[in-house]
């Protein structure tokens, strides 16, 4: 016969593996999901015979269409929500106009669709932060925009001469690549606070036509430039501050960079003027360089690359 005792040991025997099965379960579903993650898939703005199109690659190269309708679309930025922003350039018989548009899943438009901004000058680039807000890089007119989720716009940084590519580090500062002006106005790397306080991260060679800027898990900034050279400026250079490596190069011209969550960095190339040597190159955390996807000269063109973001069990 069981006394209390035993009864009351039993259950609490029972209670300690039920939790213990739970947080199994938990963490079962917790490595299927953070294992997907390391396939991500990839966004690719660019053209084919039909017009303006986002491709989908699979961490497998095998590609497909995510979004079609567009008309000449330029760069991508992804939020947390997985909601996909776009820059396309779109010409009527008078006057041209670059939209950004905001979609939510794959489809053609309006379903899914929303117009963001309209009205830009030259935008060139896009970022988005931890919160949401969307970073816009006018080219021509040397200013960055910030859109919040809601679509409010306000300016966020202005006196730039020709800002390229831009790029979140983890704690919010974002950086921009500044092209330079002849012998006027050298080109620099720089850093700005959440608050809009700007230091000058890097100046660059009178030679750098930068182009994009990614980070990489470690913290280490990465940078295009049009000249086919991938360079890497490492942040917690003890020797030299903030010292400028060449970590790999493409056979034309490098645009856009972006890293998966397994540390690739995966870089357009834009080609050579005809197009030629259209292609995505991926790179191992340790520089060997491997052809990921390739366009086909008058048929399809590959432009801008952004990844999907990791769920934040993940992070």
């Amino acid at each position: 016969m069981k006394t209390k005792l035993t009864e009351t040991k039993f259950k609490s025997a029972l209670g300690r593996a039920g939790q213990l099965f739970s947080r199994v379960v938990w963490l079962g579903a917790a490595i299927l999901i953070c294992s997907g993650a390391s396939a991500q898939n990839m966004f690719v703005s660019g053209t084919d015979p039909r017009g303006g199109e986002i491709f989908k690659f699979s961490w497998d190269g095998k590609q497909s269409i995510f979004a079609s309708g567009l008309h000449y679309p330029g760069d991508l930025a992804v939020d947390s929500a997985a909601n996909l922003f776009v820059l396309d350039r779109v010409c009527s018989e008078l006057f041209c106009d670059t939209v950004i548009y905001k979609i939510t899943g794959p489809t053609v438009p309006p379903n899914g669709w929303e117009y963001f901004a309209t009205g830009l000058s030259y935008p060139s680039y896009l970022a988005v932060d931890k919160a949401g807000n969307l970073f816009v890089a006018d080219y021509q007119s040397g200013i960055i925009s910030q859109y919040k989720p809601s679509g409010s716009r306000a300016t966020f940084a202005s006196g730039l001469n020709h800002p390229g590519g831009m790029a979140f580090d983890s704690t919010g500062n974002l950086f921009v690549a500044d092209n330079s002006f002849g012998k006027i106005y050298q080109g620099s790397i720089y850093k700005y606070k959440p608050d809009g306080s700007r230091v000058i991260f890097a100046r660059l060679d009178s030679d750098d036509r930068p182009v994009d800027l990614a980070f990489d898990g470690m913290g280490n900034l990465y940078m295009a430039d049009l000249g086919g050279k991938i360079y890497k400026y490492d942040l917690s250079g003890v020797l030299r501050r903030h010292g400028r490596t060449t970590f790999g190069s493409v056979p034309n011209s490098a645009q856009s960079l972006a890293f998966d969550s397994a540390g690739n960095l995966f870089v357009v190339d834009v080609g050579d003027v005809s197009g030629n040597g259209n292609a995505i190159y991926k790179f191992t955390t340790r520089g060997a360089r491997s052809t990921f996807a390739r366009g086909v000269a008058l048929s399809e063109t590959l432009s801008y690359v952004a990844f999907q973001p990791m769920p934040v069990c993940c992070q």
